[in-house]
């Protein structure tokens, strides 16, 4: 892997920089320079299925530098963007599509309905767990600040479709919405959340922990009573795995609640 000198990054990424409206030509260079400081690896970890991405495993700064020089250039060229975006995710390595995500993620928000399209097909195409999170964090970034219901009726409409990537997918969406301070609609979260659960009976323990610890970040008493809520004589094995994980995180007093509601609820299955 070639070190990094900050002074030729610089000059590297701003040659590369000019030819972002030319995808054509663009897009064999960056093949070039990520090639440059690659670590001759093509193993990823951003997939938990059968391997579908190659990669150059690039050190970070390297992709941190080629955002910050596309965002610059592509400042109000919303075209431009599309179609970059589009050819960086034709390229079957982590590395474009890391920045093509990172692209639809800074487009205007003027034509919702088109970024939200390009992630849905997105998603549909897309095996690794790693890059689909980042499509619905990321590539959504400035449309969920900027057009936050439209964007959770994004989400919901995953959700609807009730397949298990498709509820993956949204609880991602989720936990950004939960993890941004300025969102202040929690109860919607939560009723999304309730309808993931309702339709997907097993698996996503650790997205839907992960989704629950962000809002406990928020509002722990929120949490804590959501909880309380599907201890019911019917609830499946998944909510006490779900439960045991997160009420590690919350306050004495609240694992306290939760645990006397668990053994109360298991004693009267046990009865049963």
């Amino acid at each position: 892997m070639t070190a990094i000198n900050p002074a030729r990054l610089k000059i590297q990424t701003a040659e590369l920089g000019e030819l972002v409206g030319q995808a054509e030509i663009f897009v064999p260079r960056l093949h070039e320079m990520l090639f440059f400081y690659s670590a001759r690896v093509r193993q990823t970890d951003l997939s938990t299925t059968l391997l579908t991405l190659r990669t150059y495993q690039v050190p970070e700064p390297v992709i941190q530098a080629l955002e910050r020089e596309i965002a610059e250039r592509l400042e109000g060229d919303a075209e431009v963007g599309y179609s970059l975006a589009d050819a960086l995710w034709r390229e079957r390595w982590v590395e474009f599509r890391r920045l093509a995500v990172h692209v639809l993620g800074i487009l205007p928000t003027e034509e919702p309905n088109r970024i939200l399209r390009k992630i849905r097909d997105w998603l549909e195409k897309c095996n690794s767990e790693g890059i689909r999170r980042m499509i619905l964090t990321e590539g959504m970034a400035r449309l969920a600040s900027e057009k936050p219901d439209q964007s959770i009726h994004f989400l919901e409409e995953l959700i609807n479709s009730g397949s298990k990537e498709s509820h993956q997918a949204a609880l991602f969406g989720l936990e950004s919405f939960a993890k941004n301070p300025s969102y202040a609609n929690l109860p919607v979260l939560f009723g999304l959340l309730s309808q993931i659960l309702l339709r997907e009976e097993i698996g996503l323990v650790k997205e839907i922990s992960a989704l629950l610890l962000a809002l406990a970040s928020r509002s722990e008493q929120e949490v804590t009573f959501f909880l309380i809520k599907q201890l019911v004589p019917a609830s499946k094995p998944r909510i006490y795995r779900v439960i045991r994980q997160v009420m590690r995180q919350l306050s004495p007093e609240n694992q306290h609640l939760l645990h006397e509601k668990m053994e109360s609820q298991i004693k009267l299955k046990t009865e049963n």
